[in-house]
């Protein structure tokens, strides 16, 4: 519900940009924007994160395959949201330092270009100033 919100609130806020300034007024209002799948993408060490993610999603299929066969379909889904629960945890430890090293380098590059917000470029119709380059720049010297 909160990503929801934030999504709409960023929508809005960027219309609202788009409607009451121009590019330069934006940029003076400290709007930058960021392709955050390309920085994920760029990302040194995200192949070898989405490989760890890979092998745990197949390690607990294969828990499931081998806890399950014996369970009537009451005990599989118990299993399933236990195992589920258990998978998403272990993802997100994964992938929460490549999270915390990209808004570090967000906010340093928003900071070193005077920028007082950054939305997603997916939701920047006009007007943001795009910083993605220099975020991937920025996590690449990490």
């Amino acid at each position: 519900m909160n990503k929801i919100f934030s999504i709409v609130f960023a929508a809005v806020f960027a219309i609202s940009i788009y409607a009451f300034y121009s590019p330069a007024q934006a940029s003076a209002a400290g709007l930058g924007s960021i392709n955050l799948g390309e920085v994920l993408s760029s990302y040194p060490d995200m192949q070898t994160t989405n490989a760890a993610i890979d092998l745990e999603r197949q390690k607990t299929q294969d828990e499931f395959n081998k806890k399950s066969a014996s369970l009537d379909d009451k005990g599989k889904k118990e299993l399933f949201d236990q195992l589920n629960q258990k998978l998403s945890d272990r993802q997100n430890e994964l992938i929460k330092p490549i999270r915390d090293n990209i808004q570090k380098a967000v906010e340093a590059v928003a900071k070193e270009k005077g920028l007082d917000y950054v939305i997603d470029a997916s939701v920047a119709i006009y007007g943001a100033e795009d910083i993605t380059k220099d975020v991937i720049a920025k996590v690449n010297a990490q």
